[in-house]
């Protein structure tokens, strides 16, 4: 057997617990990224000119794509959907801003990439073939 003389890049599934399910959750939709913009932020995140950048990171915040399956508690999206997804990915769902389609004023908002998810695994953007975001 030889060995590559370069690296190799994939995608994969990942699981997220021990259940062997490789699906979305109840209220995640899974999109397959058509483009994603890109802007100052996603550039001075991916250089860390504001000294707080996390790596790996995938950048990418401007992202449109295609719903390809949706979690059993999804009410806002069918597959084939065109969507999109801001800077945000997830809130408390609990406070005024949350209860009242204001999100991106959560005192606990979740960054679409440079940032971690509420069971501590970190975000990752646009800049990729695919994305898991909730409906919200």
């Amino acid at each position: 057997m030889s060995s590559l003389e370069s690296e190799r890049k994939t995608t994969g599934w990942a699981a997220r617990d021990p259940s062997g399910i490789l699906n979305t959750g109840p209220e995640d939709v899974f999109i397959k990224v058509i483009c994603c913009g890109i802007c100052h932020t996603d550039i001075h995140q991916a250089k860390n000119d504001l000294g707080m950048s996390n790596y790996p990171m995938v950048p990418g915040h401007e992202v449109v794509g295609e719903v390809v399956e949706v979690g059993s508690d999804v009410t806002k999206f069918t597959a084939g959907d065109i969507v999109g997804v801001g800077f945000v990915v997830g809130c408390c769902r609990n406070c005024s801003p949350c209860n009242t389609d204001r999100e991106q004023y959560c005192a606990k908002k979740i960054w679409t990439f440079n940032d971690v998810y509420t069971d501590g695994k970190p975000t990752q953007g646009g800049f990729s073939g695919s994305m898991v975001v909730d409906q919200k």
